[in-house]
Parts: C-alpha cells; sequence; structure tokens
C-alpha cells in the first residue's frame, strides 16, 4: 500500500513538474519584452483616442505612430477595412484600459515621419512592450524602418512565433509564403517570397537580386545603399543560386515588380534547409513550446 501511494505521489509530482515548466517556457517565451539601451529615456503619457493597433492620439494631442509594426487598415475615408483591421483596434483599447490609458514613451533615433507624427516605442507599467504584444497575439507585421531599428530582431522573433501558429493575420492565404518563381504578374502589396537569387547587380546606390520567374519580368529585390552596412552579417553579394525568403512590399509598375529591403529581418537564407516554412509540423506550436516537450 506505501509503495502504491509513494508511486502515485511520483507521478503527481512528475505531472506537476512538467506542468510548471511548460508554464515556465511559456512565460519566457513572453517574457523578451523588446528594450534596448540604444533607445531614449521613458517618458509618462496618456493616450485619449486609440486610431487603429498602430496609431494613438496622446491626452496633449500628439499622434503617435507606433515603431516597428504595422497592423490591418480600420475603416476610414475611402480606406477599406482589411481582415482584423477593427479587432487589432479594439484588443489595443482594451489592453490600455487596464492600465488607465497610462503608458512609456521610448524613441528611437528619429522622432518625427513623414506626416509629423511622433515616432515611439509603447509600453504599460508592468513592463509590456505593445509592438511586442500585438506581433504575438497574431495582430501586427513587423516593419523595419530605419533608422528606428533598434528592436527589429526582437519584434521578428515574436511575428515568427504567431506565424508558426497561424494566429490571427496569418492565417489568410494571402500572407502566406508563395513561389517567387509562380508568382502571378499582377500581385503587389505585402508579399512573402521564396526563391532563387538567379542574379546580382550593383550599381552606384543600389545593390539588385534577381528571383528566378516563370515570366518575362522578374521580381527585382534591391537594397539600397544607405542601408547595405545593416546586411553585414549576411552579405547579399554572395547569395547567388541561393534559395532566400523575402518578405515586404511588391511594387508592381508597368509590369516591372519591385521589393524593397531596408532590414535583414525582411531577409532569409533557407538554402539546403526544409523548404517552405508553412510545410512544417510547426504550423499550430511554436517552436518554442515544441523544444520545451522535447527535453
Amino acid at each position: 500500500m506505501l509503495k502504491q501511494l509513494m508511486k502515485k505521489a511520483l507521478r503527481k509530482g512528475a505531472f506537476f513538474a512538467f506542468v510548471t515548466s511548460v508554464l515556465l517556457v511559456s512565460h519566457f517565451a513572453n517574457a523578451d519584452n523588446c528594450v534596448s539601451k540604444k533607445l531614449s529615456s521613458p517618458e509618462s503619457a496618456t493616450v485619449k483616442w486609440v486610431y487603429d493597433g498602430d496609431t494613438l492620439l496622446l491626452t496633449d494631442k500628439r499622434k503617435i505612430r507606433i515603431i516597428g509594426i504595422d497592423t490591418p487598415e480600420t475603416k476610414h475615408h475611402k480606406q477599406k477595412a482589411q481582415a482584423y483591421g477593427a479587432k487589432a483596434r479594439e484588443a489595443l483599447r482594451e489592453l490600455l484600459q487596464q492600465f488607465d490609458y497610462q503608458i512609456t514613451l521610448r524613441y528611437g533615433k528619429e522622432r518625427k515621419d513623414k506626416y509629423k507624427r511622433t515616432l515611439a516605442h509603447i509600453y504599460l507599467s508592468d513592463g509590456t512592450n505593445i509592438s511586442n504584444w500585438l506581433l504575438e497575439q497574431g495582430y501586427a507585421k513587423t516593419l523595419a524602418f530605419p533608422p528606428n531599428i533598434a528592436l527589429a530582431e526582437c519584434y521578428k522573433k515574436s511575428e515568427e512565433i504567431a506565424q508558426a501558429q497561424s494566429l490571427k493575420i496569418w492565417r489568410y492565404k494571402g500572407n502566406q509564403i508563395k513561389q517567387a518563381s509562380s508568382l502571378p504578374r499582377r500581385i503587389n502589396g505585402y508579399v512573402r517570397l521564396e526563391g532563387t537569387v538567379s542574379k546580382i547587380r550593383r550599381f552606384r546606390k543600389t545593390l539588385i537580386m534577381e528571383l528566378e520567374s516563370n515570366t518575362k519580368s522578374h521580381i527585382e529585390i534591391k537594397i539600397k545603399k544607405r542601408n547595405l552596412s545593416y546586411f553585414n552579417e549576411i552579405d547579399p553579394d554572395k547569395l547567388w543560386n541561393k534559395t532566400i525568403i523575402v518578405t515586404g512590399l511588391l511594387k508592381n509598375k508597368k509590369g516591372r515588380r519591385t521589393l524593397y529591403l531596408s532590414h535583414p529581418s525582411q531577409l532569409k537564407v533557407i538554402d539546403g534547409e526544409a523548404r517552405t516554412v508553412e510545410k512544417r509540423k510547426t504550423r499550430k506550436k511554436s517552436a518554442i513550446l515544441k523544444w520545451s516537450l522535447q527535453k
């Protein structure tokens, strides 16, 4: 009888240890709230209105464009609503309400955009980084726009976790990885493309990589000279015949298809790896949780 009780207790102990380890891993998966010493000192503020998932109005009348993310558009003027646009806005409103709309601003190198909006990373009193939270929930895509790129790599990790679990916006076909070789000519806007680099050309102000295509019009991936220094670890000059995944806005002008890269978080070299992320078994689980279960 005593042996049975001891075995039962051990089984329970193992179970609780397992649950505790999973909870801890889940916690630490979200514990990196994306901070950097490169940002400015914290500045307190109060939110008056939430325009959408990435734009706020403060009580001091400043309009804030949150750094590092892009959320789906909500309906305004002639702009049609995009999927999850309203839900992203409501999710952010509800989160801010829990903290009485009190936030902390931290600035990067550039404080204003061309629309005169204030650019800032937004934090809550418990340390939550708003950009990171929206990415983890699957409400936002990363947007690395120099020179405000101090947290770009951190944000990319959170985006990849949401993508692996097909959360919210990542459920849609339009946001899945497409093969550049068979991409319809008229597609433009946000894309995730997988393709083989067939040509590399360097000009005075730009480096251009061409992706193989089944049409006469190749897809050009451009990196402006001022942004090339960010790509030192990847070295785009050596990507000929490599398979890569690129993410960004594809512009289609008179049949000429161009995608600009401003930061290495938009480019992943997958030559020699398993093809297409969506085909992997990690689609419904984050890599971190799978790792915990294997240990």
